[in-house]
């Protein structure tokens, strides 16, 4: 066959201006061809397909050329089209991959290197794969590229740079060839199909591109196939026949599948792929870009440049991209790429992509770990008795905090302004059991008019100095509200309880507001479980037997210090956190440890030791006898 009809040999490009993508690389040696600093040993490395052996010969015609040594070769001289023709005497191309022994370098390249040049001006060894050649090899080229006889110029050219000794490469001058954006590809490929006569839509030559992967040669391959094809005229499907591409429609409805958690048509679409007898890795590459493609619509809105998609695909592509969060298609890009990797290694590559897409479908009930925390606290805020209501004047931030998390979580979560109210605390005497009937009596009948308003009624609690937690429809009896003291000297016995509805003055409150603000929702949890009094200098947490694990979580280094540092952060002073479990054992336990711990405190020694490591006495331990 007739190289004229090879698409990619064709339109090869014969001077630096045609070089399509590589502007930087020949704007340099074009210049330093003008400049006359020239360099002995080139070095082109790159992606294949985007131009480095044309670029040698280019130089080549460059620095041989019959008119002399110019930037612009005239294509037309005897030099100039034997080298075009790869038939120079002077000009030799080498292929590392067949010339790896050292036998063979000192055959082609040595023993010849001190003959003159034939006719042209430069002899010029073009080595293409050059890391392809053995250690031996390139010990062996290493002092004639390092010291070459004059007129001698060495170009060699790699896929893989990282192979080549640094011996080699300190001798050499690099150009790094990049690979070809997008859009010059296909500004390119619409160029060679005007020449050829081929109708073709903007979207076809996209898809061609896109299959191109930044390699020149590659999409110029791929459009000589999809015109041996389809002829003259080439339709959309077309592309996707001939080249074995998987369709857009068929992305958008598997991408469908998943937004609606659709299994079954996922399962069904997997059939469809392998009745097309389209490759299964090659699917998943497809799907990485649309899933990408979604994220950059997602990301920055649709953007023909960012997106590498058609402009008729932009509804297409913003409806899809609004059923997905930027995590769930993060998400799936990592799925879909071991997927691609189990399909490879994979003895069934069909099962490998069904469980793969049914992973993508099921990964969407997945939902970040701050929302799972949040609901964990959430939680626990009910069930540890706290308040019910966000209307309540306490002065909490939790309800702050609540309403300002993502709308997904609220969704799933009842409003504050309708939640339950919080189970009663445990009662400790005989009168608040009786209150606590009265109250589960009281809750049958009907609603008082401010639960119907839905706003919290008012709660008292009993001046006998144990804190209840009642429900704030409960009670139908107000009752006196106690009145609080809190910088009674330490002997005191008046004590400050909370209670639901209690006014946002409440130090107590203030304190847990405080700790809540510090999203230390597990240490509001346990004092809500226990009975608080300020007395003096403590701060008094009192626990029936049913919560007694709670006064050890409380009584935790982290958590006590916490705690002190709230009541130092509310009331300006620091209060010593004091837990005890109510009952006959310990009835008259915390009067005699408080006393014999002050007594310690009084000690010189003990006071400097405290002073000297900031510190503090938490318990007083006498020796068993």
């Amino acid at each position: 066959m007739s190289d004229s009809h090879v698409i990619a040999r064709k339109f090869r490009p014969q001077s630096f201006e045609q070089v399509v993508g590589q502007e930087s690389i020949t704007r340099t040696l074009m210049n330093s061809i003008k400049s006359g600093r020239l360099h002995h040993a080139y070095l082109f490395t790159g992606a294949r397909g985007v131009g480095k052996t044309t670029t040698a010969r280019i130089l080549a015609k460059a620095l041989n050329c019959a008119k002399g040594i110019t930037s612009e070769p005239c294509d037309a001289c005897p030099s100039c089209l034997d080298i075009t023709a790869s038939r120079s005497i002077d000009v030799q191309e080498i292929d590392a991959a067949s010339h790896t022994q050292v036998d063979n370098v000192r055959e082609v390249i040595i023993n010849s290197i001190a003959i003159s040049p034939a006719r042209d001006r430069h002899k010029i060894f073009i080595i293409d794969e050059v890391h392809q050649l053995s250690s031996h090899s390139f010990n062996a080229l290493l002092k004639t590229i390092e010291e070459p006889p004059p007129g001698v110029v060495f170009i060699l050219a790699t896929t893989d740079q990282g192979k080549v000794p640094e011996t080699i490469l300190s001798r050499c001058q690099i150009f790094e060839f990049r690979t070809i954006t997008l859009k010059k590809i296909v500004e390119q490929l619409r160029y060679i199909a005007g020449k050829e006569g081929v109708q073709i839509s903007d979207a076809a030559l996209l898809a061609i591109a896109r299959g191109g992967e930044g390699s020149m040669r590659d999409a110029e391959s791929a459009l000589d196939q999809v015109i041996s094809f389809s002829g003259t005229t080439v339709a959309d499907d077309d592309v996707s026949a001939a080249l074995g591409l998987v369709d857009i429609e068929t992305l958008n409805t598997t991408l469908q599948a998943i937004a609606d958690q659709d299994s079954e048509q996922l399962v069904r679409i997997v059939e469809q792929v392998v009745s097309r007898g389209y490759d299964l890795r090659n699917f998943c590459r497809e799907m990485m870009v649309h899933i990408r493609a979604l994220l950059v619509v997602k990301i920055a809105g649709f953007d023909p440049e960012l997106v590498q998609l058609p402009e008729s695909e932009a509804d297409a592509l913003k409806r899809l991209a609004g059923f997905f969060s930027e995590q769930d298609l993060l998400r799936f890009f990592s799925i879909i790429t071991k997927t691609e990797q189990d399909i490879r290694n994979s003895s069934q590559p069909r099962f490998q992509l069904e469980v793969g897409l049914v992973k993508l479908a099921q990964a969407r009930k997945l939902f970040l770990l701050e929302e799972a925390i949040h609901r964990i606290e959430a939680l626990e805020f009910r069930v540890g008795g706290a308040s019910g209501t966000s209307s309540s004047t306490s002065g909490r931030t939790q309800t702050a905090t609540r309403d300002s998390r993502p709308s997904q979580f609220q969704s799933r979560t009842p409003s504050t302004s309708t939640r339950a109210p919080s189970p009663a605390r445990p009662r400790e005497t005989q009168s608040s059991q009786s209150s606590a009937g009265q109250a589960r009596s009281t809750k049958e009948t009907a609603a008082s008019p401010a639960e119907a308003a839905g706003s919290p009624a008012p709660v008292t609690a009993a001046a006998s100095g144990a804190a209840e937690r009642s429900k704030p429809e409960a009670s139908t009896t107000p009752e006196r509200p106690i009145d609080k003291t809190y910088d009674a000297p330490s002997d005191s016995r008046t004590s400050s309880t909370r209670a639901p509805g209690t006014s946002a003055d409440d130090p107590v409150d203030k304190i847990k507001a405080a700790l809540e603000a510090k999203r230390k929702m597990m240490i509001v949890t346990a004092l809500d479980k226990g009975s608080i009094t300020i007395e003096g200098d403590y701060f008094r947490v009192s626990y029936g037997p049913e919560n007694s694990k709670c006064k050890s979580e409380v009584e935790a280094r982290d958590k006590r210090i916490a705690i002190e540092d709230a009541c130092e952060e509310v009331l300006g002073r620091r209060l010593t956190l004091w837990a005890s479990v109510t009952g006959k054992l310990e009835a008259q336990q915390p009067r005699r440890k408080e006393k014999a711990k002050e007594a310690a405190v009084t000690d010189p020694k003990l006071r400097a030791l405290v002073d000297k490591f900031h510190g503090e006495v938490i318990e007083v331990i006498k020796p068993e006898q």
